[in-house]
């Protein structure tokens, strides 16, 4: 009896082992199966296609690729220089500039060099990657409020900027970009004295973006340096200051002076930064057009070079007389990004201005024409932006600035939290997604 409770005894220990290995092979077997679902997933996550229309997480670290070619986009002032939203709204902005661009879309925006913060604007990148937007970032100076004007950046003592060039680079290459191609604007405007400390420089100006494209090519071989758009209605202001305090250099004059001082200085760029605002200026319909150069004062260009019949410098084609002057220094056709363009409806400020349902149909056919489609606006005298193989990208002025300084351009109608309270027409427009490829 005793015999046959110890083997009792000894054949329960048996069965608990093996009840145990059992119970741990199950455990081990399930973990396995569910590593295997977890891979497997995570595969097909990886290597399946975006489906235009529906927003769904980009994934880090792989860079996303645009599965739709997409010129639509917009400018975005979450920082203006001057005034800056809350972090905390910047994902409603770029929920909106997402609804408004559509898949892949381009939105631009202004980073200061006192903010070169990679953690904050990681965050920017990353909301960039979650609603499926392109970003292209336009590297400032600071803002000198007390003077009215952006500084001018730091020399070294040789007359370089590779120091301030070296931070600029450090922080493009410590983000991670949502997209294949990392697009940097160098400056902007500096044909305007407000832009450039009061007085342009274009042998300044040029010197600085070869130093910092050469060094953002260096840090990240993934970035494509676009130059600071000008502004092709700014006049010669001579040695002479214009009523404002400020100089100011026509456009022409000031890419020839680039081009005698660094005569390679355009081989550093990867794509054409324009800002082909319409005539008024930012007022006209597409379809007015013109050439004109203000040279006032003492203001001469021995250089100037007459462009073809029908190039104009003026107006939502300005772009192609920029290409053309380039053409005169033996550089090659660049992709054209309209980085600002748009224009101002009528607010609470001024009437005078078209209204914002007559901004969207100027809109509209600025990028598809008209086709019969507004029987009252002409047939000709542009050409649609979308129909253009030299524009790969149109970033519209703006989406989101603060109201009391940009009511008049801007998309959305914002409470002074940032907040949306509502949206004009030429949002509405884009949003249909009538204009979407």
């Amino acid at each position: 009896m005793v015999a046959v409770v110890k083997r009792d005894r000894k054949d329960k220990k048996v069965r608990d082992a093996v009840a145990a290995e059992s119970c741990t092979v199950r455990w081990f077997k399930a973990l396995v199966i569910l590593l295997v679902l977890i891979l497997a997933t995570a595969c097909v996550s990886l290597d399946a296609t975006p489906t235009p229309g529906v927003i769904t997480p980009a994934t880090y670290p792989a860079p996303a690729v645009s599965t739709v070619s997409n010129k639509l986009g917009v400018h975005l002032l979450l920082d203006d220089g001057r005034n800056v939203w809350p972090v905390d709204v910047w994902s409603l902005h770029l929920e909106y500039a997402r609804r408004a661009v559509g898949e892949w879309g381009y939105v631009t925006q202004l980073v200061r060099l006192d903010d070169l913060d990679p953690v904050r604007w990681q965050h920017f990148m990353d909301l960039c990657a979650e609603w499926h937007l392109t970003p292209i970032l336009r590297l400032a100076t600071t803002y000198d409020r007390e003077a009215g004007r952006w500084d001018t950046p730091l020399r070294d003592s040789d007359g370089a900027y590779h120091t301030i060039a070296a931070r600029y680079a450090g922080f493009v290459a410590a983000l991670r970009w949502p997209t294949a191609d990392h697009y940097i604007i160098v400056g902007n405007e500096p044909n305007h004295g407000n832009e450039w400390g009061g007085r342009p420089d274009p042998e300044a100006y040029a010197r600085f973006l070869i130093d910092v494209a050469d060094a953002l090519h260096a840090a990240d071989a993934s970035a494509r340096v676009l130059n600071a758009g000008f502004d092709p209605y700014a006049p010669n202001t001579g040695d002479q200051p214009f009523a404002d305090g400020m100089g100011y250099v026509d456009e022409e004059t000031f890419l020839d002076r680039m081009h005698a001082a660094y005569p390679d200085v355009f081989d550093r760029l990867d794509a054409w930064a324009s800002h082909a605002y319409p005539m008024g200026p930012f007022t006209e319909g597409p379809w007015v057009q013109a050439y004109r150069v203000d040279l006032i004062n003492d203001a001469v260009n021995p250089d100037h070079v007459e462009p073809p019949p029908g190039v104009y410098n003026r107006g939502v084609n300005g772009y192609e007389w920029e290409l053309f002057k380039l053409s005169t220094y033996g550089v090659e056709p660049l992709p054209v990004f309209i980085t600002e363009t748009g224009w101002r409806h009528a607010g609470a400020d001024d009437e005078a201005l078209p209204d914002a349902e007559t901004v969207a149909v100027y809109i509209d056919l600025t990028l598809r024409g008209n086709g019969g489609r507004y029987p009252e606006y002409p047939e000709e005298g542009w050409t649609p932006w979308l129909d253009d193989p030299r524009v790969a990208a149109v970033t519209f002025f703006a989406l989101d600035g603060f109201p009391a300084e940009w009511e008049h351009t801007n998309w959305l109608a914002l409470d002074a939290e940032g907040n949306v309270l509502s949206t004009y027409a030429p949002f509405e427009l884009l949003a249909s997604g009538d204009i979407r490829p």
